[in-house]
């Protein structure tokens, strides 16, 4: 049938002159109930098929007059319905087809809500918090080892120095009191800046709280080989983060196990970096204040306080299952994933953006974990939600909304207007009660009150935790600049733990009603010092040993003093001699004395007898 078909077809489209055949094979496809849609393919469709009406069989197509020939139009419905039983057996086998896909998935994203103007049945608040109260503050360094304990210094210290050995065939035997010192020179880094590292150890520039502490060429050393995984034993085509894992889970299990709040919020953090190295790794988001960067999901406490995160590596970011739920979105996907670590999540409620915001989402939550949610949201994601247009409220003025809510599925959205109009859902908040906000009025020119519904109040409230942990991060960044891309994960994950434990400071110290409390510099800087001087120290090794110590003892306690300027020391002017202990003279290789120039700060000889030297003079020649 199809082979008699194809070569029909091929016949009628060949010929000049086809009018009866065209007619035959018309009526040929109609006996034996083939539709025209399937003959004609996907030829471009019109309102109508112009047709030749059959003719006479004594007639031929030679003496046929096209003049004489009546045009008759057969609508394309009508054709259709005469094939009418083949298309419906077509439906059926796609119908069959559609019955098989999984009727959760459908449920979920075909939910149909029935949107009402009316009182909002389901409003409610997260449960208040409650925290165990300590006896006494602990130090900051005891609240920053929660996040960066000796495990995980044991382990950096470990997978270092198997680097070095599989880099350059020797182990640099870094201990793990050294590593402590370097992620504490690296934090005090963070608070002074300078424009290089150099500078910290320069003459000019130097900085004896990173300079005593070990010399810059064994800095350098660690910053090279520092490592926290395996290379043999990683798999960057199952891990993209593989070089890096360790320490994320390792900080991720500490936030885990802190005493959380009831109200998180969930937004993106950006890691600064600007290399090429990490390939797509690296995102761009014009509107966070560092546009490229790691991308990091993150639910954080209304304190800033970072409970849970998320490394986004594109596709393996929820790992071959594509999320615990692949059909409601990437952004969906996150904040599921990041709510079902939640202990108490009937008691709590989570904020979130129009970047994750959908209303199945909102609906899944509260099914599935019994999680209330609110967030903005966009207006191709209402599912038939008609509000009053945005030029509409705007008219209105400020503080004119328009909402509407579904009480059996327990979803609210309101859109409200101030300077721009912003729409917002939530399963827990509509607009009562209504409250007031200050906006300035120009035409009055001074703060007017402005009618804010309830779901606005609770949003602008409550969603800035992870601005708020970002922002203190940001203020004292420890510098990560280096060629090996994951490092800018890794003191990321340092800055987090110095943020998380000075905010658990702050819990504690309220608790137990102390009124002064450390700053996150003050805070940050005693971390860092505790890091740098915790452990045993030992001396410098002997000749031909390694050198493996970082104490200040063993670094150069008087350092080489500054040698003038020679503009300084050639202009003639005010060059007094003092005495002062004795000591090596700046000229004289061997020779020591007690005479001391005032104006250049350095010890010059004077001797005389049968070997006179007078370095004084000589100096201070050109």
């Amino acid at each position: 049938m199809l082979i008699i078909s194809i070569v029909l077809y091929i016949i009628m489209h060949s010929c000049y002159h086809y009018n009866s055949i065209t007619v035959f094979c018309f009526n040929f496809f109609i006996k034996q109930g083939i539709s025209a849609r399937s003959f004609y393919g996907k030829r471009k469709e019109s309102t109508g098929m112009r047709m030749i009406e059959e003719i006479p069989a004594s007639s031929s197509d030679s003496e046929s007059n096209s003049d004489e020939d009546q045009e008759v139009i057969f609508n394309q419905h009508e054709i259709e319905a005469v094939s009418e039983g083949s298309s419906d057996e077509e439906d059926e086998s796609f119908d069959e087809d559609v019955e098989e896909m999984d009727h959760s998935t459908k449920s979920k994203l075909a939910k149909e809500f029935s949107w009402r103007k009316k009182r909002f049945e389901h409003q409610s608040t997260a449960a208040a918090s409650e925290f165990s109260s300590p006896d006494e503050l602990s130090s900051p360094h005891s609240y920053f080892a929660q996040f960066f304990d000796d495990d995980l210094f044991q382990h950096i210290a470990e997978q270092t120095n198997l680097y070095s050995c599989q880099l350059i065939g020797a182990s640099i035997n870094t201990t793990v009191d050294e590593i402590k010192s370097f992620v504490g020179i690296k934090l005090i880094m963070g608070v002074v800046k300078m424009p290089s590292m150099d500078d910290y150890w320069a003459e000019d520039t130097r900085y004896a709280k990173i300079a005593n502490v070990m010399s810059v060429k064994r800095f350098k050393c660690l910053s090279r080989f520092i490592h926290f995984q395996d290379n043999q034993a990683s798999h960057p085509t199952q891990d993209r983060l593989c070089k890096v894992t360790p320490v994320l889970e390792h900080i991720r299990k500490k936030c885990l196990e802190i005493e959380s709040e009831n109200k998180f919020s969930i937004d993106e953090m950006m890691v600064p970096y600007k290399g090429t190295k990490a390939g797509s790794l690296r995102q761009y988001l014009p509107s966070k204040p560092h546009h490229w960067g790691f991308k990091i999901f993150v639910r954080a406490g209304i304190s800033g306080i970072v409970h849970d995160f998320l490394t986004y590596t594109g596709k393996s970011t929820f790992g071959p299952g594509q999320g615990p739920a692949k059909e409601l979105g990437v952004g969906a996907n996150v904040v599921i994933q990041l709510c079902k670590t939640i202990k108490n999540p009937s008691e709590c409620v989570v904020y979130f953006d129009n970047f994750f915001t959908s209303l199945p989402l909102i609906v899944h939550l509260k099914e599935s974990l019994g999680l209330r949610s609110l967030g903005t949201i966009r207006k191709n994601r209402l599912k038939g939600c008609t509000l009053e247009d945005d030029r509409v409220l705007l008219k209105k003025g400020r503080g004119s909304f328009d909402y509407r809510v579904d009480n059996e599925a327990e979803v609210a959205i309101v859109k409200w207007s101030d300077n721009k109009v912003v729409t917002l859902a939530s399963s827990c908040a509509a607009i009562s009660p209504l409250k007031e906000v200050r906006r300035f009025c120009r035409e009055e020119r001074r703060k007017v009150a402005v009618p804010c519904p309830n779901i606005v109040s609770q949003y602008n409230v409550h969603m800035g935790g992870v601005d708020l942990a970002d922002m203190m991060v940001a203020l004292y960044r420890t510098p990560a600049k280096s060629h090996r891309w994951y490092l800018c994960l890794f003191w990321q994950m340092a800055d987090i733990a110095i943020t998380n434990g000075w905010l658990l400071y702050r819990r504690d110290a309220k608790s137990i009603g102390v009124q002064k409390h450390k700053k996150l510099k003050e805070f940050r800087l005693e971390v860092a010092d505790a890091l740098i001087h915790s452990g045993k120290k030992k001396g410098r090794s002997s000749k031909g040993g390694v050198e493996n110590v970082h104490s200040p003892n063993r670094c150069i306690q008087r350092p080489t003093a500054p040698r003038p300027m020679v503009d300084v020391s050639h202009d003639r002017e005010d060059h007094f001699p003092t005495f002062t202990d004795k000591g090596r003279s700046r000229l004289c290789p061997e020779g020591q004395t007690t005479i001391y120039c005032t104006k250049c700060g350095v010890r010059l000889c004077i001797v005389p007898g049968k070997n006179p030297r007078n370095c004084f003079q000589a100096f201070h020649k050109k």
